[in-house]
């Protein structure tokens, strides 16, 4: 879950095209294959942008890893 280590992780974080939500969303998809739920993606957006914005690459990491641990990724995969 790190971006030189994870293709999706690097092609989502470095996206210029992708907005901080959809961003978010894209890994649920990857990760869960649905959506986040409302209260999750705003919990998520307000985490990822809090603190030093250099460090939001790293904190959508953060993310991933989060979602790729869940028992539902275990149970889906």
């Amino acid at each position: 879950t790190s971006l030189d280590k994870s293709e999706t992780l690097a092609a989502v974080a470095e996206s210029p095209f992708l907005t901080l939500p959809r961003k978010i969303e894209t890994l649920y998809l990857a990760a869960l294959g649905r959506k986040p739920r409302a209260e999750e993606l705003a919990k998520l957006v307000k985490h990822v942008e809090t603190g030093d914005p250099a460090k939001q690459k790293q904190r959508l990491g953060d993310v991933f890893w989060t979602l790729i641990n869940t028992v539902e990724f275990r149970v889906n995969h």
